[in-house]
């Protein structure tokens, strides 16, 4: 993370590559605004929207159309499980990855699992491989 009042980091776009839109769901802000900050500073990750609850998302990806939902479970208004469901059908095309607080099995339409406090390095690589699959 760049200090207090320093410049933002600028990504760096690599010609001819592949670059994943992403929304990220989370009622937590701060969680949500360092997912999000750290999928920017990444060359083939673009954020295209945030929201801060399960419906918040199903509206977002039903209107964006993004390659990769990162998602909640536990959420206010309707729960990140229910928002899967509602992804599935409005959008399914749509990538989707639970971000959990602890383990707990793959919910039916959810490509992969990151749990809170995962290492960066895991997150991304985590993402890139679920964007990059067929």
């Amino acid at each position: 993370m760049p200090a207090v009042g320093a410049a933002p980091a600028r990504r760096v776009v690599v010609p001819g590559q592949q670059v994943f839109s992403v929304v990220v769901a989370d009622d937590a802000a701060g969680i949500r605004a360092l997912m999000s900050t750290l999928l920017s500073l990444e060359p083939d990750f673009d954020v295209i929207g945030q929201a801060s609850d399960g419906a918040e998302a199903v509206d977002m990806v039903s209107t964006l159309k993004p390659d990769l939902l990162v998602i909640d479970v536990t959420m206010p208004v309707m729960s990140g499980l229910e928002a899967i469901e509602a992804v599935r059908v409005r959008s399914p095309e749509t990538r989707v990855v639970v971000l959990t607080g602890e383990r707990r099995p793959l919910p039916e339409g959810a490509r992969a699992q990151i749990e809170k406090g995962t290492p960066n390095e895991v997150v991304i690589d985590t993402l890139r491989g679920v964007c990059r699959a067929n």
